[in-house]
């Protein structure tokens, strides 16, 4: 097994860093830094911006599954152009809304675009081609979206403040969008086979490594064999946990922040920060998950988040706003890297997109809950606190289920040839 000098997977690698960089906006984080000033503006409750961000959240998780197999049968070099060019036109319209119907309407499309189609075409874009380094790849393209925490928010907060909120969604926005549209169509490339290559650049079909199959040989599975395994709904369960924990403390952590005296400025800082740790703690992880049992690390990831959410509560000070920053970047790294990597893993990368696809409805559901939840605590208790504290349950319940999730025993002959 001798690695090519440059292997052309690492070419979509970069490709799917760019895309979840793009999408930074149409995720919590990014969402954070406009939720105040847009309310302040507009005169709107803050659960009428979440809930736009959480109903574009449960469009893309109705539609996930269909293009979970699209993306299978016709590759993601046609999905990821028309993600970014949705996401460039959508924000584009945001940037320029005057009702709430607007706002629902076109930010909740950008959101569908990221949660539906976005995410789940990078992940399967990136499998495809790595199976021995799977993890490390996909960690690498993880740090998209943490990399544009640390850097497009505070590009955001800087324009919310100077030249204001609109500009920062034209700007930033629009702009990630178009890069993304033209990157994905003309680097990417569906499979490795596809232009004579094997999976990690290998020269002669790899053997047994890591507990996995690997080249031509490894193992997977279609999507209604997998719906039959225990270990599919436990990491479901995982998953939708984690992912409605993380989404309501990632959308509110800003107003939470402010409500407890720290400044709007370095609250920004400190989501920087934590986009910081984010983009190492997925390139960590991306490491870790090729030595470390999967439902170990998914399981930790999901404590962290549970310790963080009760550790926001008592900011007090500036200061304190860095360790907290620190590790909940890390903990969100951990969730996003492993998240990415365990489809594949236990099941194979024949049919990854159709497979994470089923699961993304749950998951991404679950996700819309915790950003509407936050703001709906907050409009009814006047206070964040009973909504973060119930959010840190909820990741503990996660870590339980990913700890239960072993990996799973076929149940019929591996299924080898495209298109089986």
């Amino acid at each position: 097994m001798t690695p090519r000098p440059f292997f052309y997977g690492w070419v979509i690698v970069g490709v799917g860093t760019l895309a979840m960089f793009a999408a930074t906006l149409t995720g919590g984080a990014g969402f954070s830094v406009f939720i105040q000033p847009m309310a302040t503006d507009l005169g709107w409750n803050r659960s009428v911006l979440a809930g736009a961000l959480s109903a574009g959240t449960v469009v893309g998780a109705i539609v996930a599954p269909l293009f979970g197999r699209l993306i299978d049968a016709y590759g993601a070099r046609l999905a990821l152009t028309l993600c970014g060019l949705g996401i460039a036109a959508t924000l584009a319209g945001v940037s320029g809304l005057q009702t709430e119907v607007q706002f629902f309407v076109l930010y909740g499309l950008a959101r569908a675009i990221d949660m539906g189609a976005l995410n789940i075409a990078v992940t399967t874009a990136v499998a495809n081609w790595f199976v021995r380094r799977r993890g490390r790849a996909l960690g690498i393209a993880m740090t998209g979206n943490a990399l544009g925490v640390m850097l497009l928010v505070p590009l955001a907060q800087w324009l919310i403040e100077g030249p204001g909120w609109r500009t920062a969604w034209l700007v930033v926005g629009v702009g990630s969008g178009l890069a993304l549209a033209v990157a994905a169509g003309l680097f990417l490339r569906r499979r490795p086979e596809d232009l004579g290559l094997r999976p990690d650049g290998d020269t002669a079909v790899a053997g047994e490594s890591a507990g996995r199959s690997l080249g031509d040989g490894e193992t997977a599975w279609t999507a209604s064999m997998a719906v039959r395994s225990r270990a599919f709904w436990l990491l479901v369960a995982a998953s939708a946990a984690t992912h409605l924990a993380v989404s309501g403390l990632t959308t509110h952590q800003v107003a939470v922040l402010i409500e407890q005296g720290i400044s709007p400025l370095a609250a920004a800082g400190g989501v920087s920060l934590y986009g910081f740790a984010w983009t190492v703690g997925s390139l960590v992880w991306g490491f870790v998950i090729e030595r470390l049992a999967a439902r170990r690390a998914l399981a930790l990831a999901g404590l962290l988040v549970a310790g963080c959410a009760v550790g926001i509560l008592w900011i007090r000070e500036p200061l304190w706003v860095v360790p907290y920053a620190l590790v909940y970047g890390l903990a969100n790294g951990a969730k996003e890297a492993l998240d990415a990597v365990v489809w594949a893993d236990y099941f194979g990368r024949h049919s990854v997109g159709a497979i994470r696809g089923l699961s993304r409805p749950v998951v991404v559901g679950s996700s819309a809950l915790g950003a509407f939840g936050g703001g709906l605590g907050y409009d009814l208790a006047g206070s964040y606190a009973p909504a973060v504290l119930a959010l840190g349950f909820i990741a503990l319940l996660g870590a339980a289920a990913a700890l239960a999730a072993r990996p799973p025993r076929p149940l019929g002959s591996p299924v080898v040839a495209a298109g089986a």
